[in-house]
């Protein structure tokens, strides 16, 4: 399926990107006059609308799993691992930003946390978090 990749962050903070993303974050999906923001959800609608080899399991228990999972990286992985020590040890020097180790001092704890529980998730051996198959919880 033929695509175009824009790059929108050039334009954020301004009118037309608030328009399509009012929290002016990233990724925006436009698809013809639809759009949407909010990574999970986007791959949610490709995987449900552009067919190919599902990643979203058809029993409840495992749907419920996965959106477990999704809605744990939300909420705990990526504003500690992401927004809090990659931003602070990473991105806001390569800015010339000075990093805030209270802020990666408050989040080391978590990600610790939420390394142990994947690491516990994982340790049955299986390759993926849901098991032996590959879901939207593994992106």
């Amino acid at each position: 399926m033929p695509y175009t990749f824009q790059d929108p962050e050039p334009a954020m903070g301004k009118p037309e990107h608030l328009a399509l993303y009012p929290f002016n974050l990233l990724p925006i999906l436009r698809h013809g006059d639809f759009i949407l923001y909010e990574t999970s959800v986007i791959v949610a609608h490709i995987d449900e609308a552009f067919g190919g080899e599902g990643l979203t399991p058809r029993d409840p228990r495992g749907c419920a799993r996965m959106n477990q999972w999704i809605s744990a990286i939300n909420s705990y992985f990526h504003p500690y691992m992401i927004d809090h020590v990659t931003h602070e040890r990473l991105v806001f020097p390569e800015l010339g930003i000075a990093s805030d180790e209270m802020v990666v001092a408050h989040a080391v704890p978590k990600v610790e946390l939420g390394l142990a529980v994947i690491e516990r998730e994982l340790a049955h051996g299986e390759p993926y978090l849901l098991g032996s198959e590959l879901s939207l919880a593994d992106f």
